[in-house]
């Protein structure tokens, strides 16, 4: 084989392994606008503001009853739980943690502080897949 060629494998074998390490340290963010149709989607995106503003723009392409904010976070293993209220308005938000019950417990405290009441809870979204259980 030539030696240029041989320099080269050499090469992208030593720089490969580096760039699959930078590309994992880069941050990464997910977000989520509820809504009352349950028809939110997670997004991501680089930074907070960005994932922030695609969740508010993917909300409002498919429903009008958005919620105010988003719900966001750098865990991809973290837990989103959707929750929608009736009293004394229709609202709807979204508490994020590591576990579902945490989860939960932060949407709660959302409406709880806020004078909410007849909740229910619509489901968890896992930030890293989207997945809803």
């Amino acid at each position: 084989m030539p030696v240029k060629f041989m320099l080269f494998v050499v090469a992208m074998a030593l720089v490969l392994p580096l760039l699959s390490v930078t590309a994992l340290a880069q941050e990464r963010w997910a977000a989520i606008v509820p809504n009352g149709e349950n028809s939110s989607t997670v997004v991501r995106a680089m930074t907070k503001d960005q994932a922030e503003q695609l969740a508010i723009d993917a909300c409002q392409r498919v429903s009008d009853t958005c919620a105010s904010r988003a719900a966001s976070t750098d865990g991809m293993n973290n837990y989103f739980a959707i929750m929608c209220c009736t009293k004394p308005r229709m609202g709807c938000a979204a508490g994020v943690a590591s576990t579902k019950r945490k989860a939960l417990s932060e949407v709660k405290s959302i409406f709880s502080n806020e004078g909410f009441t007849s909740c229910s809870l619509k489901n968890y979204i896992k930030a890293g897949t989207g997945d809803k259980s």
